[in-house]
């Protein structure tokens, strides 16, 4: 991605990312929803090693509460319970 497009997509100006990329600006936490859905990531990519319990926890309702119907929403659920019971059959043995 271009530093053009990445300006385009968060609402910023080319030379506002050209400083944040050479560490001449500091991106301020305000900023940082812009630049998650820009990047299309949660915000939790900013925080790698940071992460607790209730902050997963407010990203996968945060990205539960994007699903557009009802319908997809009960196939998330439907799909985490498999996944969950997966996990923890995986892990029991």
């Amino acid at each position: 991605m271009t530093q053009e497009g990445l300006a385009e997509l968060a609402g910023k100006d080319q030379r506002a990312i050209s400083e944040y990329e050479f560490g001449k600006r500091r991106l301020s936490a305000i900023d940082l929803p812009d630049f998650a859905r820009a990047l299309d990531v949660s915000m939790l990519y900013f925080f790698q090693g940071e992460i607790t319990p209730n902050d997963l926890d407010a990203d996968i309702l945060q990205e539960f509460n994007r699903l557009p119907t009802p319908q997809a929403k009960q196939s998330a659920i439907e799909l985490v319970r498999v996944f969950s019971h997966s996990i923890t059959a995986h892990f029991a043995s």
